[in-house]
């Protein structure tokens, strides 16, 4: 029998369709040409899995999702780079195909100069509720028992994130929350994501704003936002701000952690990098460093990532992390 896995990440399992290469957007009845498109598995919770496998062993890594099957087969390309990163997929809940059905899907646009659009496609899989996280309990209880992690987005509805915050709070199981995942568009309410304690809660700047109603343009200003946020039993907290690197708090220290100015390429792109982040944070905390060096660690990985096309994970011995 395998051993359950140390961190245990809850999230979406998507199809992402990437275009790269194109001169300009199209306009409406205009047709444009790219140079490449490529058909991978993404979603956050996905990338933040595969990027934290590559910094554990195999097997220590599991993965909670809910995946339709659909007549195509796009399932299997999420579900088998799971399978490639060796990540444990006994909580991934393979659904009966049923009329329509597809996973969800993102359609990525990139211009030779940089600019970005995405065109989102909620799916079933984003559906995942309390009862189905009930049924994969034992996952949860292996994970706390070795005195592992919880990490999870919001690429659920939010009752379901705390349902399983909750469930991670009663058998001593701490908790990373990343709360992105909602559509920027829409009223949130997020106010259940904190009825229980959070160990480590990691926005970005734009999500910390929505999380507290207040503007964050600065370390200054970040500050104010970590007084509420930590005043809600959040024990660590990471708000990731680009180019300005981070700031971390905890009730009694804080620290701004400023990016480590590495090159970057025209094709690079801010996709993954806060799953970057929290995915080193998480393995370096799981490997004994205290929270502020860790942070440190997590930034730079974060940047090595916005430095790459692509989301592949940034490796424990890349050269640029030598030292920290």
């Amino acid at each position: 029998m395998k051993p359950p896995p140390l961190a245990l990440v809850i999230g979406a399992l998507n199809i992402d369709l990437i275009a790269r290469g194109l001169p300009r957007f199209a306009q409406p009845g205009q047709q444009v040409n790219g140079e490449s498109l490529e058909l991978s598995a993404g979603g956050k919770g996905r990338n933040i899995a595969e990027m934290l496998a590559a910094w554990l062993a195999p097997g220590q890594v599991g993965m909670v999702s809910k995946l339709p099957q659909d007549g195509r087969g796009l399932h299997h390309i999420p579900l088998q780079s799971l399978v490639n990163a060796r990540i444990n997929t006994d909580g991934v809940l393979v659904d009966a195909a049923r009329s329509g059905d597809a996973p969800t899907l993102a359609l990525i646009l990139n211009t030779a100069a940089g600019a970005r659009a995405v065109y989102y496609f909620p799916g079933r899989n984003e559906s995942l509720s309390p009862e189905e996280l009930e049924s994969v309990k034992p996952l949860f209880e292996g994970a706390a028992q070795q005195g592992g992690f919880l990490l999870l987005s919001l690429e659920m509805p939010v009752e379901t994130a705390s349902y399983a915050i909750g469930m991670a709070h009663g058998l001593g199981l701490r908790v990373m929350l990343d709360p992105g995942g909602q559509p920027p568009d829409q009223a949130v309410d997020f106010s259940p994501l904190f009825q229980h304690p959070i160990f480590l809660l990691k926005p970005n700047a734009e999500e910390a704003s929505r999380l507290t109603g207040l503007p964050i343009s600065d370390y200054p200003s970040a500050g104010k936002a970590a007084e509420m946020l930590l005043a809600q039993d959040v024990s660590h907290l990471l708000i990731t701000h680009g180019g300005q690197g981070a700031y971390a708090f905890t009730p009694e220290e804080s620290r701004h952690i400023p990016p480590p100015g590495l090159p970057t390429q025209p094709e690079a792109e801010a996709t993954g990098c806060g799953d970057q982040v929290l995915a080193v944070l998480c393995a370096e905390m799981l490997h004994g460093k205290v929270f502020f060096d860790a942070c440190r660690t997590a930034v730079i990985a974060g940047s090595l990532q916005y430095t790459q096309a692509g989301r592949t994970p940034i490796p424990p011995g890349h050269p640029d992390l030598a030292g920290e």
